[in-house]
């Protein structure tokens, strides 16, 4: 006979929806990383209407994964104190596990960092059109949002506390001190 764990009211729940909405922004930063490598295609090759066209999208899909981040993050504190964020930590990840370690993110953050600079320099030299600029601005509100209601959520289940890298590292710090 085979016993099942039964959890507190509400954790099922809680583990669903943070590990879809996971899911679904994962999905959601492989395309963001193709529509990126294609925009930087469209900028260098100044196919502005193009760029546009796909600086428009990834700011909607930004604010899609940001839906799907809320959506991850919708269930009580005490869940993600009990069950959630124990899960992240050993015997199962790493120590210092984040979500800024994945791969994915790290290639996103770098093409968007790329693509600021070569927009800059574009702007800078008189070469941007003022369509794409409009269009640019909309991509980095959209990024401005996504990390405000990040911070919002990570303020909601550690008020004032520090991320599991924040805590591994400043041990690490405490223990070389």
């Amino acid at each position: 006979m085979t016993r099942t764990a039964t959890l507190p009211a509400g954790f099922a729940d809680a583990i669903r929806r943070w590990k879809l909405g996971h899911h679904v922004f994962h999905l959601k930063l492989i395309v963001m990383n193709s529509m990126l490598v294609e925009l930087h295609v469209a900028c260098r090759e100044t196919r502005w209407t193009d760029a546009d066209r796909l600086l428009g999208d990834l700011a909607h899909l930004y604010d899609a994964a940001t839906a799907s981040m809320k959506y991850a993050a919708d269930f009580p504190p005490h869940a993600y104190r009990d069950l959630i964020r124990p899960s992240m930590g050993e015997p199962l990840l790493s120590p210092g596990f984040s979500g800024t370690l994945n791969r994915d993110h790290g290639q996103m953050l770098a093409h968007l960092r790329e693509l600021r600079a070569m927009l800059r320099d574009r702007k800078q030299d008189g070469t941007l059109p003022a369509d794409t600029r409009v269009a640019a601005k909309q991509l980095w509100s959209a990024q401005a949002r996504n990390r405000r209601h990040h911070m919002l959520i990570c303020e909601k289940f550690v008020p004032g506390g520090e991320s599991q890298l924040q805590e591994f590292l400043n041990g690490q710090d405490a223990a070389e001190g």
